[in-house]
């Protein structure tokens, strides 16, 4: 009996002991949850509309682009007016790789 008993007891004390470990995980995991989705909204949430306003402004140069150019105007004097040609920049995802340097 004492045995059960004694066995009883340990498996008692193993359950209180999860049971405080898991409310102090739950409590601090919450804690970073918060920090991490706060800080994430602060961060990206003004990035993701920053860069959904430059794609609009680039498709409405791109528009202004095509348009001045079926009023004849040329390459430079669209530059001259401040919008670049319809040449996309060499930066980003489809950049071309710089040359590779020949082996001596």
């Amino acid at each position: 009996m004492t045995m059960v008993s004694s066995a009883w007891e340990q498996a008692l004390r193993v359950k209180a002991q999860s049971a405080k470990v898991l409310s102090y995980t739950w409590r601090k995991g919450g804690r970073v949850a918060w920090v991490v989705l706060a800080t994430s909204i602060v961060m990206l949430l003004p990035l993701l509309m920053e860069i959904e306003r430059e794609g609009s402004v680039i498709e409405l140069e791109k528009l202004q682009i095509k348009d001045l150019k079926a009023q004849g105007f040329s390459d430079q004097q669209i530059q001259q007016m401040g919008l670049t040609p319809a040449v996309e920049p060499s930066v980003g995802l489809n950049a071309p790789s710089p040359p590779m340097p020949l082996p001596k």
